[in-house]
């Protein structure tokens, strides 16, 4: 979440001493007084940056703006894009707004403090809170409460919810999970136990072999009685009908959560796989979840759909939309050595690219719960700006079809600092000791600088195209370009504003 403060008028006082022209007392000098701030602007002057086509739809300060009093806060506001809403959020307190980019109203508003973003079983932007009672709670974009805990414990899962053996800790994760729905119903329950000590895997031999030769049981009946036992482990993300979960011996494996097929395990993938080329006599990878992206899917042809009619296309015309596919990114990180990437593809694990990254990264202990800082995803290049710990460059963009570096931000470049991506494009803040701090804009495939010399500052931009510009103490809303879809997938209907979830709230 970027941090950003509209500029304060600044003032000076301005004294005027008047003398006697000849002769006689010098007159006394007028009272000093400040000159009054010049009126907050109204209108937007100069071009739009790049990547944003549309116009103003209305401005956030002044007596004119028909604006929430959270924005009049003396310490600022943060303001991030959820979605095609922003949330504007108090810095003095733990204070937050829900804003509708398209029309200024106000989705949801409350006291919480602000867990972090999080997304639903769809990949929809979510926000995860707690509110003052130490309840937490997860609202969707449209400000409506998407997941509350129905025990005490339960735990939120992109979109799923987990309820985990009680006194779990990361050095003793074993005992009974039960994954669920977010209003609660149960959807599948598991015994996650620990692989048999050598000492007990003799003994239970040696019980078996007295028990064969008391029976008269053949070798054949104890083949049958030994079936391989599906891998367990502990829930690391969940998207459409399937969890993953971490078995803690470097292995991930998939398994379907859909009412019908519960249970039913799907793939897996292990750092022991030919296909991830990792050396065997490396210590154990600890596989760490980067997320799942929507990407161009190259495999697949292009599908005719009917288009909307307008002056432009001719009834029963119809356009091709490029076909997307769902891919897990996995980072296999080693001590003191570079980590991998790999992509897999969801409905089957296969095992679509691997990549070296520049560096070592840490190497998260098994069940570790803070999750790896991921960086920026352009959806028009699919390209994934990825943070590095170490190595030759501090941020690398990876084109996540081909599994290809397209550039990175090495150690003399580090001043630039991403903190968005739209349109094809990356928005960073440069900072130089020459020059003042500057705004400017990449080319996301190729890094090149489209422009840094802008109008106003872009402080965020949403998934529905919006923007928030500040120029001259003001901040603007600039509405999406012609032909853009500004029609939010869950906006039907206004939901009332409110100061947390309630019992009533629909999921």
């Amino acid at each position: 979440m970027r941090s950003s403060r509209v500029p304060q008028a600044l003032t000076c006082g301005l004294v005027a001493l008047l003398v006697a022209a000849c002769t006689g007392e010098p007159e006394p000098p007028e009272p000093s007084g400040e000159a009054s701030p010049s009126p907050l602007p109204t209108d937007f002057e100069g071009d739009p940056p790049p990547g944003l086509e549309g116009e103003v739809l209305r401005h956030l300060h002044g007596d004119e703006a028909d604006a929430h009093d959270i924005l009049d806060d003396p310490l600022g506001v943060r303001i991030s894009p959820v979605g095609g809403a922003f949330l504007i959020s108090s810095g003095g307190e733990d204070r937050h707004l829900l804003h509708d980019a398209a029309t200024g109203d106000t989705l949801w508003e409350g006291e919480a403090r602000f867990r972090g973003f999080d997304t639903d079983l769809e990949g929809e932007s979510a926000l995860s809170l707690v509110d003052p009672d130490d309840r937490p709670f997860v609202l969707d974009s449209r400000g409506r409460t998407l997941w509350e805990p129905a025990e005490p414990g339960d735990l939120y899962l992109d979109g799923a919810a987990v309820r985990r053996p009680d006194g779990w800790t990361a050095e003793d994760p074993y005992g009974d999970y039960t994954v669920l729905d977010t209003d609660g119903e149960e959807l599948w329950t598991y015994a996650f136990e620990p692989e048999p000590e050598p000492g007990d895997e003799e003994t239970d031999e040696a019980d078996s072999d007295d028990t064969d030769v008391e029976s008269g049981t053949d070798e054949d009946e104890d083949a049958e009685e030994e079936e391989p036992v599906d891998p367990l482990g502990v829930p690391v993300t969940a998207w459409d009908d399937t969890v993953l979960l971490d078995d803690g011996s470097s292995a991930l494996h998939a398994y379907s959560i859909d009412p019908d097929e519960a249970g039913e395990v799907l793939w897996s993938v292990s750092s022991s796989d030919e296909d991830l080329e990792l050396p065997a006599s490396a210590p154990v990878n600890v596989p760490q979840v980067l997320g799942v992206y929507e990407v161009p899917d190259p495999d697949a042809e292009p599908t005719d759909v009917p288009s909307d009619e307008d002056e432009d296309t001719e009834e029963g015309e119809e356009e091709e939309t490029e076909p997307t596919r769902d891919v897990l990114l996995v980072r296999w990180a080693q001590p003191e050595a570079p980590s991998l990437l790999s992509a897999h593809d969801v409905d089957d694990g296969d095992t679509l690219w691997t990549l070296r990254e520049p560096g070592a990264n840490p190497v998260a202990a098994p069940f570790e719960e803070a999750r790896v800082p991921v960086g920026l995803y352009d959806t028009d290049t699919a390209t994934l700006l990825l943070p590095q710990a170490s190595g030759g460059a501090t941020m690398v963009a990876v084109d996540l079809v081909t599994g290809r570096t397209r550039w990175g931000l090495e150690e003399e470049a580090g001043a630039i600092s991403p903190a968005f991506a739209h349109a094809g494009l990356v928005y960073g803040d440069s900072r130089s000791r020459e020059d003042e701090d500057r705004q400017l804009v990449l080319d996301a495939e190729t890094m090149d600088v489209v422009s840094d010399d802008l109008s106003a500052y872009v402080e965020a931009v949403t998934e529905t195209g919006h923007a928030i510009l500040v120029q001259d103490r003001q901040r603007f809303v600039y509405g999406p370009g012609p032909g853009e879809d500004t029609d939010d997938a869950e906006g039907d209907g206004e939901p009332e504003a409110s100061d947390g979830p309630s019992e009533d709230d629909e999921g």
